[in-house]
């Protein structure tokens, strides 16, 4: 009983360190959301430029 407890209290002490070092080295919500959009963005357009060079053979 005393390992299962002490397996719990270091699995969410690693959680909860792990959570803050990670966090900080994230993007921001908006930036992440930027990145998302270009990135979609920028696919499309690919895509659509590899129909029409297609299309046009």
């Amino acid at each position: 009983m005393g390992y299962k407890m002490l397996g719990f209290v270091v699995w969410q002490g690693a959680r909860w360190y792990a959570r803050r070092r990670v966090s900080r080295m994230l993007p921001s919500r908006r930036v992440a959301t930027a990145a998302f959009v270009a990135t979609a963005v920028a696919t499309v357009a690919v895509a659509a430029a590899r129909r029409d060079s297609t299309a046009a053979e």
